[in-house]
């Protein structure tokens, strides 16, 4: 009985290892990535790190939109032949699955000659019992754009897939992205770099496992 739970010990811990494969990465170095209402993006924002490559979601008027964003959908994508079942597997993990990406303004997402308040907010859907569930105004860095100022300012976001009410047992899962402005002051955001993925395991965990192998030995000798 002693050796069977130190085996399950280590299945446990090899488990957790073994989820990296289930990684969705979006780059958009070359298109949109089967990712909706945006459009690809070559050379900008100016000054991203991250070019070739972004996607720019349009508002084309002020206040509260929200637009369906990404699909995970049953076929290729992010590096995956399925990211349905990927993304299955990753909010199986609870916590240990995490959703991050980077979202930037410049010049160029204002109107011309015009300051005004801006945000972004996200909002995770699927099947589950949670379901939709908003996270609002989370472009902390400025929420006050002066007028013809060609500055770019760059958040990094990582949430865990709770956090977007994506949990164990969901089968479909949808990304929705919008914006919240004065009523005549429209913005685009850029997004680059989302990734669905798999918090590595502490190294604590790795030890855990190399015990309870040394104590399988210890055991069988016995």
């Amino acid at each position: 009985m002693k050796s069977r739970t130190i085996l399950i010990t280590i299945a446990a811990a090899l488990g957790l290892c073994a989820s990296a494969s289930a990684d969705l990465k979006y780059t958009f170095n070359s298109d949109v990535e089967g990712f909706q209402n945006v459009s690809w993006q070559t050379a900008q924002p100016v000054g991203w790190a991250g070019l070739p490559g972004s996607i720019m979601q349009t508002h084309t008027a002020g206040g509260w939109q929200m637009q369906l964003t990404k699909e995970f959908a049953w076929g290729p994508g992010g590096g995956s032949t399925n990211q349905q079942t990927a993304m299955q597997a990753l909010a199986n993990l609870g916590d240990n699955a995490h959703l991050s990406f980077d979202v930037m303004v410049n010049g160029t997402s204002f109107p011309a000659g015009v300051a005004g308040w801006f945000q972004f907010n996200i909002a995770g859907n699927s099947d589950g019992t949670v379901g939709w569930t908003q996270l609002a105004n989370i472009f902390t860095i400025s929420g006050w754009h002066n007028a013809d100022d060609p500055a770019m300012v760059t958040m990094h976001f990582d949430y865990a897939f709770s956090q977007l009410g994506w949990q164990p047992g969901d089968s479909w899962f949808q990304l929705n992205t919008g914006a919240n402005s004065d009523a005549a002051f429209p913005v685009n955001f850029y997004l680059d770099n989302l990734t669905a993925y798999a918090v590595v395991p502490e190294p604590s965990i790795f030890a855990v496992a190399g015990l309870g192998a040394t104590l399988l030995l210890v055991f069988r000798r016995k």
